[in-house]
């Protein structure tokens, strides 16, 4: 009888290690998103045979992995294989899928697995957020989806995920038809959050403040991330296995936005002197001195500070006196990001009196759309009142000049020393001609000269474009120092933004990758150049806000190729007039 028993024991074991098992990670599973089936025997199988799943769409498969693991206890040993088939399938429409039996060869013997139904229903996944997976989700936060021309919008990407992510790719940025854009930093790491009772790691994937150009109904399209997912093949207690990682694969999976419609209206009746600020905003203004002396520089400062479109605001026309020489601002802003954007913008004027007196810089009209009154307001800086000495340098010529001429006796010398030759008519009338005659040429020098001086102020920028681009590149260089990838591809990014617009004298509302083709066939430039200018733009958007990724390899060769592309350009363009 005892010797029965252990022959059953035997038969069991072996026919439990014979037996092809199948497992579906979800049963009932909804419509559109994907399942994953698995068929498992604890041998080394081969000839595995596919069921006919019967109106399921297979995504992948089948998937073959085998484990191995080896174990010594009370000084036996043991070791274990395993080997599984993995799919992943997706259903169209609702309704039950029978499976027929799949079927694998072991020690020449064709062992079968069961039959195997799943249901699936129409359901609505948590997220609404085009997503395929209740586990795996981006979910959009948009501030605001009524709007008026100029007004600027919070828009936030989430990504929501249950899942083990090996690594996250940004595979298509939305299209911003209509919009400008500044993009926030954003920090790539997870967070707990909870959704509908549901308990997430969440992480920040791209913040984005948009300003609308123009009215009507805009789309911001979906954002699309490619996600690596690590999965279990199979449940095992060996640490082996798990230690070595060869129970564990990783698949592809992709996500994307819903499309956001944003309704923006045009502001009606605006005044005259109205320059597009739109939001809620306060203007001051400072000199650093009210008393100084002729052809010495003061300084005048113009701050707009506030929420809304600020980084947009054009430098203003302030009215200077007309003996005040004035040189181009120079324009800096600061951006303080919390719940909302809030900006500070400032103009700076480098200005020289050139005659004593008393002087008034008036106080500046600022008009803006306030978005949380819905009417235009005025603000008014201050006035300011200059009073302006004798320049030291000329009480220094006089000075000089009272006292060359010490004594009477130098008089006497030079009176003694001069002789005086009388002049008759004629003389006088050929004076004249000669004055008349050279007359003309000296004014035409003086306005040659005067509209060189206002060329040269013009085309400043154009001329300093190479420089302040490479200036913002070596910032660059900085920031691989310092480990800061989201701050070296912002670099990147504004070097070439502002060298097109300086080089090009294109205004900072009208930057734009169609403009950049535009004004290059403008001015012939090579194609090859243009497209590695865009592809550098491209790069860096992609780059910054791709939430998981190793950037420090490609620093180094995207620096590079940054400044060779804008050595080229300039290179290219030094023969060529931007006028």
């Amino acid at each position: 009888m005892k010797k029965l028993l252990i022959l059953f024991l035997i038969f069991a074991k072996y026919s439990s290690s014979q037996e092809l098992k199948v497992s579906v990670d979800k049963n009932p599973a909804i419509v559109g998103e994907q399942i994953l089936i698995q068929y498992t025997i604890n041998q080394k199988g081969d000839n595995f045979k596919s069921p006919n799943f019967n109106g399921l769409r297979i995504l992948s498969g089948p998937n073959p992995s085998t484990q191995s693991s080896y174990s010594f206890v009370n000084g036996k040993s043991e070791s274990k294989i395993s080997t599984t088939y993995s799919f992943y399938a997706q259903a169209t429409k609702a309704g039950k899928y029978k499976f027929s039996a799949a079927a694998i060869t072991v020690d020449n013997k064709e062992i079968n697995s069961n039959e195997y139904e799943l249901t699936v229903v129409k359901g609505k996944n948590p997220t609404s957020q085009n997503s395929n997976d209740k586990n795996l989700f981006i979910k959009v936060e948009v501030s605001k989806k009524n709007i008026v021309v100029g007004e600027q919008i919070l828009v936030t990407y989430k990504l929501y995920t249950r899942l083990d992510l090996q690594n996250t790719e940004l595979s298509k940025i939305p299209d911003l038809n209509g919009f400008w854009s500044k993009d926030l930093e954003t920090s790539s790491r997870f967070k707990r959050d909870v959704l509908d009772g549901i308990a997430y790691n969440t992480a920040v994937i791209k913040k984005s403040v948009l300003t609308a150009q123009k009215k009507g109904k805009l789309t911001i399209d979906p954002l699309e991330l490619k996600c690596g997912v690590r999965t279990q093949n199979q449940r095992s207690n060996d640490p082996f296995a798990n230690f070595f990682g060869n129970n564990f694969q990783v698949r592809e999976q992709l996500v994307s936005s819903k499309k956001i419609e944003i309704n923006v209206s045009a502001l009606e009746n605006s005044p005259t002197n109205f320059n597009g600020a739109v939001g809620s905003m306060n203007i001051s203004s400072e000199v650093d001195m009210n008393e100084i002396n002729a052809n010495e520089a003061l300084t005048y400062k113009l701050t707009i500070t506030g929420t809304g479109n600020i980084d947009l605001i054009e430098t203003p026309t302030i009215t200077f006196p007309v003996d005040f020489e004035v040189y181009e601002p120079n324009i800096s802003e600061k951006i303080f990001e919390g719940g909302r954007k809030r900006s500070i913008k400032t103009f700076e004027y480098l200005i020289i009196p050139r005659f004593e007196g008393i002087y008034d810089i008036p106080a500046y009209e600022f008009v803006y759309f306030d978005t949380k009154k819905n009417k235009f307001e005025k603000k008014y800086s201050l006035s300011h009142k200059i009073k302006v000495k004798k320049s030291l340098q000329n009480e220094q010529n006089q000075v000089i000049q009272k006292t060359t001429v010490k004594s009477k006796e130098d008089i006497n010398y030079i009176f003694l020393n001069t002789k005086f030759k009388k002049i008759d008519n004629s003389e006088i009338k050929n004076y004249i001609f000669y004055l008349l005659f050279a007359l003309p040429i000296f004014l035409l020098i003086l306005i040659k000269t005067y509209l060189r001086k206002i060329k040269t102020k013009v085309f400043d920028k154009n001329k300093n474009a190479n420089k302040i681009a490479l200036k913002r590149l070596s910032q660059a260089q900085v920031c691989i120092n310092e480990n800061n990838y989201d701050k070296f591809f912002e670099e990147i990014e504004k070097a070439f933004w502002g060298y097109f617009s300086d080089k090009f004298k294109v205004p900072v509302s009208d930057l734009s990758k169609e403009n950049i083709d535009i004004y290059f066939s403008k001015y012939e430039i090579e194609d090859k150049i243009k497209d590695k200018f865009i592809s550098i733009i491209d790069t860096c958007e992609l780059a910054r806000y791709t939430p998981v990724i190793d950037k420090s390899q490609r620093m180094d060769e995207i620096l590079k190729q940054s400044k060779e592309t804008i050595i080229k350009l300039e290179i290219e363009s030094k023969w060529k007039s931007y006028c």
